[in-house]
């Protein structure tokens, strides 16, 4: 019978000594847990801590805006428009238009009609049309006049260095 007894023990001896080498390896990996502080971060009371930087060493300055500087214009207050809030009133932005597409002849022609066309428009802060309103001329060129306007392009209008929105006039001339 004692050979049996031994057998038993001997089974029960090896996943006994196994679990008791968990049990002590959980519990020194639980108390080094409690020993380090919760913040990872922490340091010491009378550790020296570097200052963060501030928000200039850590990010580069932005590049300026790229764009032409737009001057607030004398002249005559829009007609139909009414410009944004923060909108500069630029006058006449022929000059200033880096795609300024002519109107469709063909429509000064077939009306048997010229003059002058004035078109008020508001360009965005990244130079394209966003309103236009034909204002004066005759009749029959306004939609050519209007559809031309709204196909200019700028390039991005700045204000002490800042983009900007800017209101202002296109003016196309119309030849028979």
């Amino acid at each position: 019978m004692t050979s049996r007894t031994e057998t038993v023990r001997s089974r029960f001896r090896l996943p006994s000594i196994l679990m008791l080498l968990c049990m002590m390896f959980l519990g020194t990996a639980c108390q080094q847990a409690t020993n380090t502080p919760t913040n990872a971060k922490a340091t010491a009371a009378n550790a020296t801590v570097a200052a963060k930087p501030t928000e200039t060493e850590t990010k580069p300055a932005d590049p300026a805006p790229v764009g032409k500087e737009v001057k607030p214009a004398d002249g005559p207050a829009l007609k139909s428009i009414t410009p944004p809030d923060g909108a500069i009133l630029g006058g006449v932005l022929n000059d200033l238009a880096t795609s300024l597409p002519a109107p469709d002849a063909g429509a000064a022609k077939a009306a048997n009609a010229s003059g002058t066309v004035t078109v008020e428009i508001v360009v965005n802060e990244k130079g394209a049309v966003v309103a236009s309103s034909v204002v004066s001329g005759p009749q029959p060129l306004w939609s050519a006049a209007g559809t031309a306007a709204r196909q200019a392009r700028f390039d991005p209008p700045l204000h002490d260095g800042k983009p900007v929105k800017v209101a202002g006039v296109l003016i196309y001339e119309f030849t028979k």
